[in-house]
């Protein structure tokens, strides 16, 4: 069952009372943005369309600097990052249930990706970013006692509304490419396991 976002609000508003409830939530999106810098980075490197390397290195960039901004936020409300372990990364679920070479090791092989499995990437980074999108935008909703944090969330909330969009518009590219069945049956899939 979907949470609304009211009832995502309510309930994060409650986490960011408790003590160390807002550095938690920073750091769980700081690693989420940590994990999505490196792979689309590498990604880059794989990718011959030249607005698709163009778009994927901005997102990268991105995420570095929310990376940066949240942990310079974790650092002024006094609360230590700490690496997440395994079991909170649901990330790793649909990464599991790709069909894609990991793109660090076909990196180090200096092999190349065709467009399924490219499709398959920009799919494993559009589900995260949606789900992440709408979370965010709960959170902004959720601070408005900490207008700090509340200005740290909006930059982010920007730029991850802007990622949403950029990466649904390369699905449907390969929707044409290859096949909207293809591309649907592929997000059905992954999106079953993130979900």
């Amino acid at each position: 069952m979907q949470a609304t976002h009211e009832q995502m609000v309510d309930f994060l508003r409650m986490v960011h009372a408790r003590a160390g409830g807002t550095g938690a939530i920073l750091n769980l999106i700081r690693a989420s943005e940590v994990r999505g810098g490196a792979d689309l980075l590498t990604l880059t490197d794989l990718v011959s369309d030249p607005q698709l390397k163009m778009d994927l290195a901005r997102h990268a960039m991105d995420e570095a600097r929310h990376s940066y901004l949240l942990l310079r936020r974790m650092n002024e409300i006094g609360f230590s990052c700490r690496r997440l372990p395994p079991e909170l990364d649901r990330v790793e679920r649909i990464v599991e249930q790709s069909r894609a070479r990991d793109p660090k090791q076909v990196y180090m092989a200096r092999g190349s990706m065709g467009d399924a499995e490219l499709m398959e990437c920009v799919a494993l980074a559009y589900i995260p970013e949606k789900d992440g999108a709408a979370k965010i935008c709960a959170n902004y909703d959720a601070l408005t006692g900490d207008p700090g944090t509340q200005t740290v969330i909006a930059s982010i909330l920007r730029d991850e509304e802007r990622h949403v969009e950029y990466l649904g518009s390369w699905l449907q590219r390969f929707e044409r490419r290859l096949s909207p069945r293809f591309v649907a049956a592929t997000l059905e899939r992954l999106q079953d396991a993130f979900d």
